[in-house]
């Protein structure tokens, strides 16, 4: 019998066994780092393209505190503009008050009684006159009431003689208080 030796052939299938098995280890380790630096690049595209979202919106961020910082100064400066215009309105109704004032006087007094000085300190008013006689006073103080003035009293009543016509009258001085001008409600 003729005697074959497989030896060879088994080593040389053995040969191709690990031959085949180390190109598809290769090709798993090829398959896996290629996979892997895709995952990797995707990653870090992802991590570029979250990084350049995070730098926009800070950018934007910074933009906006601009945008408020110079709001609050609008609105500072809005605030300042409507305190002088406040102080403004007041001091145009301050200074037509004393005409105001001494026009309401004068209507308030009767023809026989004559405004020698009128003072205003704060919110007391002081009327100094002369009148024919006492019930010409009293019709004065009276039409005071009316014309707006509380707390109206006599504080002198004097007769006496009038130097340049020798006429006998009556001096006045009276005191009365302003009612306090109601402030507008401020809208808010």
């Amino acid at each position: 019998m003729i005697r074959i030796n497989l030896l060879p052939v088994r080593a040389a299938k053995k040969k191709e066994s690990i031959r085949f098995q180390l190109t598809v280890a290769g090709l798993v380790t090829f398959l896996v780092v290629a996979v892997s630096m895709a995952a990797y690049m995707v990653v870090r595209s992802e991590a570029a393209g979250l990084k350049e979202q995070i730098a926009s919106g800070q950018q934007e961020l910074e933009q906006l505190q601009k945008k408020i910082g110079e709001l609050s100064k609008i609105k500072e400066q809005k605030r300042v503009v409507e305190e002088k215009l406040r102080i403004i309105s007041e001091l145009e109704a301050n200074k037509t008050g004393p005409v105001k004032l001494f026009q309401r006087v004068s209507g308030a007094m009767p023809d026989k009684a004559w405004i020698k000085s009128l003072r205003e300190d704060g919110m007391v008013i002081t009327i100094e006159g002369f009148a024919s006689d006492d019930e010409i006073i009293a019709d004065a103080m009276r039409g005071l009431e009316r014309v707006g003035l509380s707390t109206v009293e006599l504080d002198v009543a004097q007769r006496v003689v009038e130097k340049e016509t020798g006429v006998e009258v009556v001096s006045f001085v009276i005191r009365a208080e302003r009612k306090a001008p109601s402030k507008p409600q401020e809208k808010k």
